[in-house]
């Protein structure tokens, strides 16, 4: 205590000092909470649109990140299937694969919306009136609607599977023609000779025609699964493409709505403060 302060109360009378004690601290009180109410409107002022749009980027890397291991999980099934699948099992392709691309765009929105509502909560918290509506739930509803619209993915059509006729020609072009000359090489073989006449012309053009009927099978299934996997590989690219532009759009929307709902947050947030900061200069 200095000395002026020490005069002063040796001036006042002795049974007025505990009231003079009491005024002095309200006026600290007072004082500190002027000091705290312009620190928390001067971190108000502005930030929220820089805090949100590096929140964004963090929740876009995210949700990249989770696109390429449910993308590269539906590669892997998609190409497994095709080259294990029955004839049957390949005709079922196609539906198995919308169906799974469905359900993969569901895990899809359903991740974008975990990896980026956390962030914006924390900043409509940090900028919400105390024990007021409404809270950050309630201010973030708008964003919610925006991320959680379900995305439309066009899938591309496959190439009609390959014919016998085409197998067969392609199989007879690449070499395949050879094997009617199997039977020639093994009647010698077994003792006879290799041009045995008309008695063993007509198994010999049996065994050469199941031969060669066996082989465009199998080239057909072989040039069928092939399709397939391209087709997969086709279908990957095409649902990453639409996704992460979506993913852009999305946040691009999402940027606009939370700003506008973040901006009317801290407007309320100032003016309470305001109207508090006038009522403390006012009482002094």
């Amino acid at each position: 205590m200095d000395a002026r302060s020490a005069a002063t109360i040796a001036l006042v009378p002795e049974f007025l000092l505990p009231h003079r004690a009491a005024a002095d601290r309200y006026a600290d009180a007072v004082r500190s909470r002027r000091a705290e109410l312009r620190t928390v409107r001067a971190l108000l002022l502005g930030g929220h649109r820089v805090e949100l749009r590096h929140t964004l980027t963090a929740s876009r890397l995210t949700a990249s990140a989770e696109l390429a291991a449910a993308l590269a999980s539906l590669g892997r099934e998609l190409r497994h299937h095709a080259a294990h699948a029955d004839r049957a099992g390949r005709a079922a392709v196609p539906a198995l694969a919308a169906a799974a691309v469905g359900a993969l765009v569901d895990r899809v929105v359903a991740g974008w919306v975990t990896a980026v509502l956390p962030g914006l909560r924390r900043l409509a918290a940090s900028r919400c009136v105390p024990g007021t509506l409404p809270g950050p739930a309630g201010a973030l509803e708008p964003v919610v609607t925006v991320l959680g619209r379900r995305p439309s993915i066009s899938l591309p059509g496959p190439d009609p599977p390959p014919s016998a006729a085409g197998a067969l020609l392609a199989g007879v072009t690449g070499g395949t023609w050879r094997l009617a000359l199997v039977p020639a090489a093994v009647l010698p073989a077994v003792g006879l000779p290799a041009l045995g006449g008309r008695a063993l012309l007509p198994p010999a053009l049996g065994i050469a025609l199941a031969l060669l009927v066996t082989a465009a099978r199998a080239h057909q299934t072989a040039a069928d699964r092939a399709r397939l996997r391209r087709w997969a590989d086709d279908v990957v690219m095409v649902v990453r493409s639409e996704l992460d532009t979506e993913l852009a759009r999305r946040l691009i929307d999402v940027e606009r709505v939370a700003a506008t709902e973040l901006d009317e947050l801290v407007a309320r947030r100032l003016d309470l403060i305001d109207t508090e900061l006038r009522a403390l200069a006012a009482g002094g």
